[in-house]
This record gives C-alpha cells, structure tokens and sequence, in this order.
C-alpha cells in the first residue's frame, strides 16, 4: 500500500509540531532552572545554627572587653582564632569579624566608633546569613 504524498507531510506536519512542543518545553525549563540559579546566586549564603551562636557568642564577648590593650590584644588573637577555625561560614565570619574589630579598637581607645547605623546596617548583613538557622543575632552599638 502506497502512502499518498499529502499523508506523508500530514506526518511531517505532525512531527514538527510535536518537536516543536518538547524544544520548546525544554527550554522553557532550561530558562526557569537559570533563572533560579541566577535568584540563589544571589542569597547571602546560609551558615549553621552552631556559626550563628558562635557569632552571637562573640559578639557577647565583646561587650565586655577591658581597656587594657595587652587584653584586648589577646581577646582579638582568642577569637580570629575561634572563629576562623570552628566557623564554616566565612561571609558570615567576615560580617562578625568586622564587629570584632570594631569592639577592640573602641576598647583599646582607638579611633573612633561607627554610627549606630553602621553597627545596625553590620548587624542586617549578618542576620541574613542566620535566616535558615532560624537564629537572630544581637549587634549591640559599640559604645563610645
């Protein structure tokens, strides 16, 4: 049995159509699966719960540093150390370390403290970090 010519491009037509469908769902997919790449790409990275207690814990630490700069010296030296070595979140280890010394040099009587605003815009960046560790940080001002 012979297939007429318009059967056969009835086919055709058919099987365009349909590839035409699956290429367009695929990249259709491809395009959504980007652009979530691209949208978590961008999220601040999400430490642990145990990096979000070791930051509150240093944060609390530096609320009570002396003035004596050979203490505060070695305040600053315990806990790089602390943090560097137990904190696995460094974008979240860096926020902190920028709270740590700006503790130490109030403590130390040198230069001068942030804005209230520094410390609160510092303490919004951290806390982004704990979202998924359900924790929220505490940044108190450093006092003056």
């Amino acid at each position: 049995m012979a297939v007429s010519a318009s059967s056969r491009k009835k086919n055709q037509k058919k099987k365009a159509i349909i590839f035409g469908a699956v290429a367009a769902a695929f990249l259709v997919a491809v395009s959504a699966a980007g652009g979530y790449w691209l949208y978590e790409r961008k999220q601040p990275s999400q430490a642990s719960k145990a990096d979000c207690a070791l930051a509150q814990r240093i944060v609390d630490g530096a609320q009570e540093l002396s003035h004596d700069k050979a203490a505060v010296d070695e305040w600053e030296k315990n806990t790089r150390q602390l943090r560097r070595s137990q904190m696995k979140d460094g974008y979240l280890g860096f926020r902190i370390a920028q709270y740590e010394l700006w503790a130490a040099l109030q403590a130390k009587g040198e230069g001068k403290p942030p804005a209230d605003q520094q410390v609160k815009e510092l303490a919004d960046k951290a806390n982004r970090h704990c979202v998924d560790a359900g924790v929220t940080l505490t940044l108190p001002p450093i006092a003056s």
